[in-house]
């Protein structure tokens, strides 16, 4: 079954450094040794769909600028298939992580962002090409930077696909009656203003009449059904080197299986391990099928 994935997207740099005595002052001083350029958000989704060994389109859009070509040629380097539009009015996203080169350390981020809601036309481009994809299932990304919207998520609804959506407790409404959501813990009790992450999960459950795969950190997962399942898996590791991405990893492993027709409780399950083998790498780190059945 081939899948589309449609969010938000930007640019994940990584510059790799060593430490050296800043001669100007006390502040830290990194000399860069060597960058990689990763696609984030919905870039990371399909990255993992990719290496799962799923069958994708990535749409999303970015601005028409450098980080935007370096953008589109890392995707087509990672073989990530894209239908990327390209926004004039927009600046493509970049976060910049610098990263110690001798154990990975994440020293600290600059983000350069830029929020525009999709224009009508661009949201018609996205329908028509999934439409006339044959897609068998949605997987939506929502980071909240613009490329998902009520209009748009309206007519991604009305495809009548099965739809899995990372979501925003802003965006909360944009998403009655998909297939299924997978907040974090925060979002959860955000989007409830309950303090139990597994309530506020039952809660979303009942308000937006659909299944909930919550992700709950070093707790592991749980899934709310809307027919009556409930099962929760602990995290599946004990090394925890950097969390960035799991979420990415979890949605995107659960809609691989989901599509391959997995049983929903194996496909959370096989998620939760993937996420388990992500956060042991530095950044955003993405499974391969072999290394989950391992």
């Amino acid at each position: 079954m081939k899948i589309a994935v449609i969010g938000d997207l930007m640019l994940d740099k990584y510059d790799f450094c060593r430490n050296r005595v800043n001669p100007e002052s006390s502040a830290p001083c990194y000399t860069i040794e060597r960058t990689e350029y990763k696609p984030g958000w919905a870039g990371n989704v399909a990255l993992n769909l990719v290496r799962l060994g799923s069958e994708i389109t990535l749409f999303s859009n970015i601005g028409k600028d450098e980080n935007g070509e370096i953008l589109l040629k890392t995707l087509d380097n990672l073989s990530i298939p894209h239908r990327i539009i390209i926004d004039e009015r927009k600046s493509t996203i970049v976060k910049e992580r610098t990263m110690s080169n001798e154990d990975g350390r994440y020293h600290y981020r600059k983000d350069r962002e830029s929020k525009e809601y999709i224009q009508e036309n661009h949201i018609l481009e996205v329908i028509d090409g999934i439409k006339n994809g044959d897609y068998g299932l949605i997987l939506v990304s929502d980071y909240r930077k613009g490329m998902i919207s009520e209009r748009l998520m309206s007519s991604v609804k009305q495809i009548n696909l099965p739809v899995l959506a990372d979501i925003k407790p802003e965006h909360k409404k944009f998403y009655k009656e998909v297939f299924m959501i997978k907040p974090n813990s925060k979002e959860a009790r955000e989007m409830t203003g309950l303090e139990d992450d597994l309530e506020a999960a039952i809660k979303l459950k009942s308000d937006l009449e659909t299944n909930v795969l919550l992700t709950r950190g070093e707790k592991g997962v749980a899934y709310i059904g809307s027919n009556g399942e409930k099962f929760e898996f602990p995290a599946n590791t004990k090394k925890f080197f950097d969390t960035t991405g799991a979420g990415d990893t979890v949605i995107a492993t659960f809609a691989h299986f989901f599509s391959k027709g997995y049983p929903v409780k194996d496909c959370v399950y096989l998620s939760n391990k993937a996420a388990g083998i992500s956060v042991q790498y530095p950044g955003c780190y993405a499974v391969s099928e072999e290394e989950v059945f391992n």
